[in-house]
């Protein structure tokens, strides 16, 4: 448990956590109108595709190691 209790030390991880289940949670929400619909659909997509660039710099640059190592051992 310990190890995986280290991963929330890194500020980039949390960030792209945060960013993730922001994402989701429009992606996945339903609305009324179809132009709230649109909009949310949109800045779900717009998010997630952010989240994923973001951890391909910080991965490029090193930065987010901590995931690496636990996808190596999955």
């Amino acid at each position: 448990m310990k190890p995986y209790l280290q991963l929330l030390t890194n500020w980039r991880i949390v960030a792209l956590m945060l960013l993730s289940t922001v994402a989701m949670m429009l992606i996945l929400s339903e609305s009324a109108s179809l132009t709230a619909l649109l909009i949310t659909k949109l800045t779900g997509f717009a998010l997630a595709y952010g989240c994923y660039r973001l951890s391909q710099h910080w991965d490029r640059k090193g930065l987010i190691n901590e995931l690496n190592i636990y996808s190596e051992n999955v």
